[in-house]
């Protein structure tokens, strides 16, 4: 192997996601430690002695690496169809002495629960990521994560969910609060943005087979169902309404700021 191919610092690559994703989340790890908590006081004592969590659209690992730390006894299947995200992520984190698995899988295909390494989970969770789907593919995920999940089993989505057709003033509030945070976080010497953080992933020589896997995928064409770049973000009523369909029994927001909220479900 040649020193070029030894060169990415993927420690800093996952550090730098971290920045950029609290760039436009400001209470980011706040988020993250309402949803630790809460899985803490619901199913801690199944992830003490040796649960398993599921991390939908994980992305490099941001939650499960949390989840770990969290819960030392605890495993964790990490799940997410970008290649690229996926292979930053097992460079930073590895598996963790066998308790972190990555799963390369499209939530958008009905089969993705068969190509996980377990049957059953004790906790799914996810951040920044659902609001990528439609409305029917949000609605046949969660029937799926319900069907991985046994009675009392928790979900908890950290995600911006968008507020009613009938609440124009709180739209606009919660996107004047993004869009003063994001100008404050980025003004700051060397906290990269979504597009500097790509730049610089994609230009790391190790991922250049993972780019191309990546460039592949985008270049097929979309469903007639999938989310459109641009349009509004998947409403709270309607995460609501998905989940009690699913059969989740108890379903409520238990951290918010403005639309940027942590949806707990309890199987």
């Amino acid at each position: 192997m040649t020193d070029q191919l030894t060169t990415t610092d993927w420690r800093r690559l996952l550090h730098d996601w971290d920045r950029q994703q609290s760039g436009y989340l400001r209470h980011r790890e706040e988020r993250f430690t309402a949803a630790l908590d809460a899985l803490d006081e619901l199913v801690g004592d199944r992830l003490a002695a040796g649960g398993t969590v599921l991390d939908l659209a994980c992305g490099p690992g941001s939650f499960g690496a949390r989840v770990l730390e969290r819960f030392p006894a605890a495993s964790v299947v990490a799940v997410d169809m970008d290649p690229v995200l996926v292979a930053v992520g097992a460079g930073a984190l590895g598996d963790a002495d066998g308790r972190l698995r990555w799963v390369d899988a499209d939530l958008r295909d009905p089969g993705w629960p068969q190509r996980l390494p377990v049957t059953q989970v004790d906790a799914v969770v996810s951040s920044t990521a659902l609001h990528w789907l439609s409305a029917a593919q949000l609605a046949a995920t969660y029937r799926r994560v319900a069907a991985l999940l046994p009675a009392g089993g928790v979900l908890a989505n950290a995600d911006n969910m968008a507020h009613g057709l009938g609440q124009p003033a709180l739209t606009r509030l919660s996107e004047a609060a993004e869009r003063r945070r994001a100008e404050q976080a980025f003004g700051a010497d060397g906290v990269p943005d979504w597009d500097a953080w790509w730049s610089a992933a994609l230009a790391a020589p190790e991922l250049a087979g993972a780019v191309a896997e990546r460039e592949r995928r985008n270049a097929a064409e979309r469903g007639p169902e999938d989310h459109e770049p641009g349009t509004r973000l998947t409403s709270l009523r309607m995460h609501e309404a998905a989940l009690a369909e699913a059969g989740f029994s108890e379903i409520g927001t238990v951290w918010q700021d403005h639309d940027d909220r942590v949806l707990l479900a309890v199987r």
